[in-house]
């Protein structure tokens, strides 16, 4: 496994920015991992549904298996692509994609025409991946899956940066969490701050601010106006310099907010998110 993964990270430091993986923390600490990045889990209840969504129209809305609809992979593939940010699909192999690992994708019909999926666990009350064409459905679908599931409650992971769909859902969950998405390996520091903070800035807003410091060797200097987001190759004189762990804490982790480092304020952990279907 070292000799691999050693193999591994030496090519994709000459072609990647970041890379991910899905796994126990301190085995890929060794290999310069650090478990980060933002997912949001919610719990919706019945009783949320029975109260906060009664008025919710859910008539005309059916569930199907996701691939034995017309059209599902480009549907799936469409979406994807629209996001803010995504992993490449393949659509040939989308329903290896959604369904792998116990996943099961879930078809969201009206009146016949695919208007979103869900990717469930087996007994379908973990939701890992609700994609949705137009997030103002997100109510009436909720509500349609638990009585037609029957569930007494399900979880509902999501992307921080999906603000219209974490609004509509965050309104009547009865509980949100913050969790780390998955474990990061950053190679280009300048790149990832440069996508991520864009990211976060073009969806939850950042506040001007200036961050410069020297990650793992590299000088950066980040910056956010009104104009938006620059990040520069050079770091300004005197500023922290960090290791990769510790450089990676603060960039990506919850527990980033310990290390005493001087940063703007809500600039980390960055929105970095992984769907469950994207790990394999």
């Amino acid at each position: 496994m070292k000799a691999l993964m050693n193999m591994w990270l030496k090519e994709a430091r000459e072609t990647c920015d970041m890379v991910a993986l899905y796994g126990q923390r301190q085995r890929y600490e060794y290999f310069g991992f650090t478990q980060g990045g933002v997912r949001l889990k919610y719990t919706v209840e019945i009783a949320n549904v029975r109260h906060a969504l009664k008025g919710e129209d859910v008539k005309g809305l059916e569930f199907r298996p996701f691939f034995e609809v017309e059209g599902a992979a480009v549907f799936a593939q469409s979406i994807n692509t629209a996001r803010m940010a995504y992993i490449h699909r393949d659509a040939r192999l989308m329903p290896a994609i959604l369904n792998g690992m116990n996943q099961h994708s879930v078809g969201v019909l009206e009146e016949g025409k695919l208007i979103g999926y869900l990717t469930t666990n087996t007994k379908g009350d973990v939701v890992s991946e609700l994609a949705l064409k137009n997030a103002d459905d997100a109510k009436r679908i909720i509500k349609a899956y638990i009585e037609d599931t029957r569930a007494d409650s399900i979880l509902i992971y999501t992307p921080e940066y999906e603000v219209p769909l974490n609004s509509r859902i965050g309104s009547f969950a009865e509980g949100c969490a913050v969790e780390a998405s998955d474990m990061f390996n950053i190679i280009d520091y300048a790149n990832v701050l440069r996508a991520y903070l864009t990211l976060k800035h073009t969806t939850a807003g950042l506040i001007p601010g200036e961050f410069s410091a020297v990650l793992d060797g590299q000088p950066v200097t980040a910056r956010v106006s009104d104009e938006g987001v620059t990040v520069e190759r050079s770091a300004k004189p005197g500023a922290v310099a960090m290791g990769k762990q510790q450089a990676q804490t603060l960039l990506i982790s919850q527990y980033g907010h310990y290390l005493g480092a001087t940063t703007p304020v809500g600039w980390f952990p960055l929105p970095i998110f992984w769907y469950f279907a994207d790990r394999f």
